[in-house]
C-alpha cells in the first residue's frame, strides 16, 4: 500500500508545568524513519478530559486558552479545543494551554493512520 509514510509518521509530546494551570506542551513530529522530520507536516488535535481521549474537552469550561508558543501554527476548527497543527520544518510545534482551576486535560493528537498520541495530565494544581 503507498500510505507507507503516513503508516510510519509518529510525534512525541512533553508537557511542562508552568504553574497556576499553565502548561507548555513541546512536540516532535517524527518522519517515515522515526527520526526527527525534516519537513513541515500537519496533524489533527484536540483537547480531551479523559485519558483515553474518548471525549472533547469544553472551551471556558475544560480549557481557557491554547496559543501556539513559539514553533508551529495552530489553525483552531473549534475554539481551544480542536484543529490542525503544522510543524516548522524541523518537526516543532510548541503549544501553551491553560487549564482552570480544578480541571484535567489531555492534548489528542491524531496520526494520519488513525493512532492516537496522547499527552500526560495537565492539571491545574491550586496550592
Amino acid at each position: 500500500m503507498v500510505v507507507k509514510a503516513f503508516d510510519a509518521m509518529s510525534a512525541t509530546i512533553t508537557v511542562t508545568d508552568n504553574g497556576d494551570g499553565n502548561f507548555t506542551a513541546a512536540i516532535q513530529v517524527k518522519g517515515e524513519t522515526g527520526v526527527d522530520s525534516l519537513v513541515s507536516r500537519a496533524v489533527m488535535f484536540y483537547l480531551s478530559t479523559q485519558s483515553d481521549g474518548s471525549d472533547l474537552a469544553t472551551n471556558s469550561t475544560d480549557v481557557t486558552s491554547l496559543a501556539i508558543a513559539t514553533d508551529g501554527l495552530a489553525i483552531e476548527l473549534s475554539t481551544n479545543v480542536a484543529g490542525v497543527l503544522v510543524s516548522e520544518s524541523d518537526g516543532d510545534i510548541d503549544l501553551t494551554i491553560v487549564v482552570p482551576t480544578t480541571k484535567t486535560v489531555y492534548l489528542v493528537l491524531v496520526l494520519p493512520n488513525g493512532k492516537l498520541e496522547i499527552s500526560d495530565a495537565m492539571a491545574y494544581n491550586a496550592s
